[in-house]
């Protein structure tokens, strides 16, 4: 590192001093310093001071190939470039027999592949000063490499054999298996731990990890109900031969869309042509016989609601209240949901203050410790789930909930006026606005639904569907009837239950 810091500052040192002998040499020449002197004027402005260039905007690019696989970017003329393979491969499509396979191809996505090897992979990545990322969710595998703008083109073709031609190799998942139980003991233990950012504007601490688990596993029956964390006991079942089987079965290019920002879409369309799937050497490597395949199809997921309870020692209570919420293909839902989102409140927008909203002060009224509320929009392909999540002392458990259970439902019943409508208009635009400022955040709303991300970060055009005339308090009213006259409520709570109550208590 020394010797090239040493190096490149001698570049920088020559680059200099041959400029100052041009500008001496310049100056001999009155014709050609007149001249000169105007182009440096015009592209730096007088005194040698930058101007400000104007660079054209330009808005998301989707283009589906003929082999199904969907490219999506955005140039937005950033010096970092964000690329993405997003595989609706989740934890939502593993095998029964199969739980928790999807948590090994996370945790084992950087080992060796049919083109590079584990050492490979990392020292280039380093060389180019890029990160490579694997993130699990219930319906996507996403495989992301972020670096600078000018090492695109080198940075982002390690996403080819990554998830194309990974071998599996027996011999490296087994040196490699303390990685599960630390990955799976962090899960648990970790205070740092954190829910996933682009489905939840608050950020949870790790006890909301496993309470997501248990609200799914008590909300759906199927596929949704997998949890993303592994128990022991798969730990000890799931080998290579699993992660190979899901893989070559799921791993398909109509499955797969290409992400991107700060790059060219023809650049990242011929990138995309690389990614093709062939069968693997894998099963002609020791190891690898008598491999089951995959035939059947995936659980479908469907609401049925109910409650889990974990009781621990924990003197810090955390409890979820949730109903069916709109499936991510009702775009029209998904923005009515998002309307009655602001209305009920996401969170303190100050920091290390407890928020305003019409929840929290309805909890703060009861409680006598510290305590926060926050509504949660989840959305799936097949249904989704909106509800309040609630941290608080033990001693105030039961107040708090019941409290916050009569509000909500009374949300729910009685709906919401003009004034509230129009008040949650002007934030959720104001949401928006400041979140799409941010290069990082466009990259992750384009990352849920790369078919329609063009559509999806069209800030003017979701403003001006807010203003149509139309769309009324009475889309939200009818969205609040639908959930408190549906299905029955799901609740899950995780800490010291002494004084929790339970779902029929809130009904009374």
């Amino acid at each position: 590192m020394l010797m090239s810091s040493c190096k490149y500052s001698f570049i920088a040192l020559r680059r200099a001093s041959s400029s100052a002998v041009a500008s001496t040499s310049s100056k001999s020449s009155s014709s050609s310093s007149s001249r000169n002197v105007t182009e440096s004027t015009s592209r730096s402005g007088s005194h040698g001071v930058p101007q400000k260039i104007n660079l054209p905007k330009e808005s998301v690019t989707v283009t589906k190939l003929a082999n199904g696989l969907t490219v999506a970017s955005l140039e937005n003329n950033s010096p970092v470039f964000r690329v993405a393979a997003v595989v609706q491969a989740g934890a939502k499509y593993e095998p029964y027999e199969s739980r928790g396979v999807t948590t090994l191809l996370r945790v084992f996505s950087n080992l060796s592949t049919k083109y590079v090897s584990r050492l490979g992979l990392t020292k280039n990545l380093e060389r180019l000063g890029a990160n490579f990322q694997c993130i699990q969710t219930r319906e996507q595998m996403i495989y992301s490499i972020e670096g600078l703008r000018n090492e695109f083109t080198h940075g982002s073709q390690f996403l080819v054999p990554v998830v194309c031609y990974p071998m599996f190799k027996p011999h490296e998942i087994h040196d490699e298996r303390e990685r599960l139980e630390l990955d799976h003991e962090l899960y648990l233990k970790s205070p740092e731990s954190r829910i996933l950012f682009y489905l939840i504007n608050l950020l949870f601490e790790k006890s909301f990890l496993e309470l997501n688990d248990l609200l799914h596993a008590a909300a759906f029956k199927g596929g949704l109900s997998r949890p993303l964390s592994l128990s022991s006991d798969s730990i000890k079942s799931l080998s290579h031969k699993q992660m190979y089987t899901f893989h070559s079965h799921y791993y398909t290019p109509e499955r797969i869309s290409l992400v991107g920002t700060g790059c060219n879409h023809a650049t990242l369309v011929q990138l995309a042509d690389k990614f093709r799937f062939s069968p693997l050497d894998c099963v002609y490597t020791p190891g690898f016989g008598n491999l089951k395949l995959i035939e059947s199809e995936p659980e479908p997921s469907k609401y049925k609601g109910g409650e889990i309870r974990r009781d621990t020692q924990s003197n810090t209570v955390h409890i979820a209240l949730a109903f069916e919420g709109v499936s991510s293909k009702d775009e029209q839902g998904v923005l009515t949901s998002s309307l009655l989102n602001q209305i009920i409140g996401t969170g303190p927008n100050v920091k290390w203050s407890s928020g305003s909203n019409q929840l929290q002060r309805a909890a703060e009224s009861a409680a006598q410790a510290s305590c926060l509320v926050s509504s949660f929009n989840l959305h799936y392909e097949e249904s989704g789930l909106f509800g309040v999540y609630i941290i608080c002392n033990k001693n105030d458990t039961k107040k708090i909930v019941q409290s916050v259970s009569t509000e909500f439902n009374k949300i729910l019943k009685n709906g919401i006026n003009k004034e509230q409508f129009d008040m949650a208009k002007k934030k959720l635009e104001v949401n928006l606005q400041m979140r799409h400022e941010q290069s990082s955040d466009v990259f992750s709303t384009m990352l849920n639904q790369a078919d329609i991300s063009d559509r999806s970060t069209d800030i003017q055009s979701i403003v001006q569907q807010l203003g149509d005339k139309q769309f009324t308090n009475d889309s939200i009213n009818q969205l609040t009837k639908k959930m408190s006259s549906g299905k029955q409520p799901t609740l899950v709570s995780i800490g010291n239950l002494q004084n929790m109550p339970y779902i029929d208590d809130l009904k009374a």
